[in-house]
């Protein structure tokens, strides 16, 4: 048997395991259950499906569909690998055969595949759901975030000629100081220098760049610089930015609703910023009217 054949076999099983042992359990009561012990009862019940129907499966191929079972009720489907894989900086889904993922600075294609379409764009609902968003024929493009704070865009047809198109942007807890970026080469000690008085002087900045070129890495460094008495007020329209400091007021923009309504836009947040107080206001990605 080869390998296209062995895959549309194990293809093949699995979808039928999925329904019968999501018919066999309570969706609602199991989210309430620590995923070890779910998972315990899903081998314990993925085992007696396969014996039912006289599959035979080796024990890491079994305990692999078990995994693949969870990630797909509770998870993000083929993602959660990449999504565990703290090298990887971005995932990009084009259709469900091609996902490539950036690593240290780098595009590659990876091995993860969805089943079809229906797949990916289930996965890519469960995102949005998890946002109070929407996604669908009539707003068929979205802006998001996982629960992580990695950002979520996805565009879905008639937009999208070739499938779903998911990209996330991983969110990265390390936190670059100046010298950190000093010490990697992204900028030499006498501009750093220069930066700092830009900071200290309260002067208007604009940090600019191509996608991965480290905008708002330097912009987290940089706000090593401003007092600590400081109050800011950083927009956005996903939440990313890790300011370090303590006094920082974080604002982000909504779509509409369902009903068309509801939406607050980055400039309505900046006219809104200048009546709270703010010594200091950061918008993350000017691209319209603010």
């Amino acid at each position: 048997m080869n390998a296209n054949a062995r895959r549309k076999g194990s293809l093949e099983i699995k979808r039928a395991v999925h329904k019968q042992l999501i018919d066999s359990i309570d969706l609602n009561k199991a989210s309430q259950l620590p995923r070890s012990v779910f998972k315990e009862e899903c081998s314990r019940r993925v085992g007696d499906l396969l014996k039912a129907k006289a599959v035979d499966m080796e024990s890491s191929e079994q305990e692999k569909l078990v995994r693949e079972l969870l990630d797909e009720i509770f998870g993000l489907g083929p993602l959660e690998g990449l999504l565990s894989d703290d090298s990887v900086s971005d995932i990009l889904v084009s259709g469900c055969r091609n996902v490539w993922i950036e690593r240290y600075g780098r595009l590659e294609k990876s091995e993860v595949i969805f089943d079809n379409d229906a797949q990916l764009l289930q996965v890519i609902q469960r995102i949005i759901r998890s946002s109070g968003r929407r996604i669908d024929e009539s707003s068929p493009l979205v802006d998001s975030r996982l629960p992580d704070g990695s950002r979520v865009n996805a565009v879905i047809p008639p937009l999208s000629i070739d499938g779903p198109q998911l990209c996330i942007r991983r969110f990265t807890h390390d936190k670059f100081d100046t010298d950190s970026l000093i010490d990697i080469g992204s900028v030499d000690e006498r501009m750093m220098k220069v930066l700092k008085e830009c900071v200290r002087l309260r002067m208007s900045m604009v940090i600019s760049g191509g996608a991965g070129a480290g905008k708002t890495t330097t912009l987290n460094a940089l706000s090593t610089y401003i007092p600590e008495d400081e109050r800011i007020i950083t927009i956005e329209d996903a939440a990313e930015l890790n300011l370090q400091r303590d006094h920082v007021v974080r604002l982000e923009t909504r779509m509409e609703n369902i009903e068309g309504r509801g939406e607050v836009d980055a400039r309505s947040l900046v006219k809104n910023a200048l009546r709270m107080r703010p010594d200091r206001i950061i918008v993350g990605e000017c691209r319209g009217a603010e």
